[in-house]
């Protein structure tokens, strides 16, 4: 049970960033998709009537990413054994209708453009098992998903591309890899990569200490590197860098949904900077710091409008939750910290920023093999504390404006214990329901009011949770084209 360790002088391990290991299935409006590399098959599966479309993809479809659109309910899926894309649209009538685009051999992972205009498989080598040194990963396939006009082109980037980003008016992207940042000019008369917009002027530094992340405006890329106190600025027109050094190795770093401010720690002093973007560039005065005394943490959680900060370390076993306001007034940059009962393993703030849900480790002596928090962090309340019995492996919070309902999903194969606790955030209650098979991930379906659980099954099982009246429906055999609903 934490505090106090950052006076002890306490040598931690680095954060360990595990929001991005907890990924969503993919849900356009009232369906949600379904991808089965085996059979070659994608079920389409509407949440409110439980009909289910079978669609043949290409050889192996894997990875699915949901497209913005409009006119239409739109996913895409790489089908890994034939290198190759899966376009799906389903318009407001209900027609369907599919294209397949090429694309380079490995791919394993999606960007999608803010407006649906494009989308670009990419290979994430951080999700491979010992690849060769001389596998750069370096083809992209950008793909025009504009109606009757799609098409795939490949492009060679940087070695081992990170992470890839969009300008928001979709006129550029940017890929994230070791040698710099990749410019990818979308406007011409094709996809080109136009530039390389370097972020260090150390040739021998080691990229995997880099956390880069991209401004949505598409202007700067925020550089933190493990070890490192300053926080680097680089313009994505330019190529100018601009360095601001903080008071201590700079732990975390988290940028606003808006891009417009950002978030960083320094453990070794339990400070606290607010950045505003691109403001501490040109003027550094301009950051706010706050210190908090008697507490260690290393990690950030923002809030999607940024009005709130989550402070919490997952590098030793520390149960503290620091809530900092980042709202203009008053109340800036207040504080009040909460005790968990059990160490902190990742966190994630409700999108209409008023709750919190904290994923967490048991200590010796517990009877149980995990926990999680509903922390409130708007209003000063107690937070509800769960030990659960299997882990806890997914989390999933309705989106703004109202974020009032959560899930979050438990799985241990061993004991076969499987579940999913249905959460309503403003009176912290909370529902358990016991799950047939392991879960492997959960979601949201905005347009029809439920979440639900996808899980591992050889012909397709699905649980939907209606969030109105808790009424759950489970899904099986979806995949045969026919389907059992329990």
């Amino acid at each position: 049970s934490g505090g106090g360790l950052a006076d002890a002088g306490v040598d931690a391990p680095p954060e360990q960033e595990l929001e991005s290991s907890f990924r969503s299935p993919v849900a356009t409006g009232k369906y949600v998709w379904a991808a089965n590399p085996d059979s070659g098959r994608v079920a389409l599966i509407d949440a409110t009537s439980y009909d289910v479309k079978i669609a043949e993809a290409g050889y192996g479809p894997t990875y699915l990413a949901a497209i913005p659109d409009a006119s239409s309910n739109s996913a895409i899926v790489l089908n890994v054994k034939s290198h190759d894309a899966t376009l799906f649209r389903v318009a407001s009538d209900g027609t369907f209708s599919q294209k397949t685009l090429k694309t380079h051999t490995a791919a394993n992972a999606w960007a999608v453009s803010p407006g649906g205009k494009w989308a670009i498989a990419w290979t994430d080598a951080s999700a491979l098992s010992s690849a060769d040194p001389t596998e750069g990963f370096q083809d992209v396939t950008v793909i025009d998903l504009s109606p009757g006009k799609e098409s795939s082109k490949i492009l060679s980037v940087g070695y081992r591309p990170a992470r890839l980003g969009f300008a928001k008016d979709e006129t550029r992207a940017f890929a994230v890899t070791e040698p710099g940042i990749s410019v990818i000019t979308l406007d011409g008369a094709g996809p080109t990569v136009s530039a390389l917009v370097k972020v260090t002027d150390d040739p021998l530094e080691t990229p995997a200490s880099r956390d880069v992340t991209l401004t949505p405006d598409g202007a700067w890329a925020l550089v933190r590197r493990d070890g490192s106190a300053s926080v680097s600025f680089v313009s994505l027109a330019s190529g100018a860098r601009t360095d601001l050094p903080l008071s201590g190795n700079v732990t975390d770093l988290d940028l606003s949904e808006d891009g417009l401010r950002a978030v960083a720690v320094v453990r070794d002093t339990s400070e606290v900077f607010v950045l505003p973007v691109p403001g501490a560039a040109s003027d550094p005065t301009s950051i706010e710091k706050k210190t908090v005394s008697g507490e260690f943490f290393g990690s950030v959680a923002l809030s999607t409008d940024a009005s709130v900060a989550l402070l919490y370390t997952n590098a030793l076993a520390n149960d503290h939750l620091t809530i900092l306001n980042l709202l203009a007034g008053p109340e800036f940059l207040t504080h009040r910290t909460v005790a968990l009962k059990a160490p902190v393993s990742a966190v994630f703030p409700a999108p209409d920023a008023k709750h919190a849900i904290v994923l967490q480790k048991t200590l010796a002596g517990s009877s149980k093999a995990g926990a999680f928090s509903v922390v409130s962090t708007a209003a000063q309340l107690s937070p509800k504390i769960l030990g659960t019995d299997a882990a806890p492996n997914a989390v999933a919070i309705q989106p703004a404006p109202k974020s009032e309902h959560a899930l979050v999903s438990v799985r241990d194969d061993a004991k076969k214990v499987f579940g999913v606790y249905r959460i309503k955030l403003s009176s912290q209650q909370v529902d358990f329901t016991k799950l047939a098979s392991p879960p492997l991930a959960t979601g949201i379906v905005g347009a029809a009011g439920k979440g639900y659980v996808a899980q591992l099954h050889p012909e397709g099982r699905i649980t939907f949770i209606d969030f109105a009246n808790g009424e759950v429906r489970t899904l099986t055999g979806f995949e045969l084209g026919a389907k059992v609903v329990e």
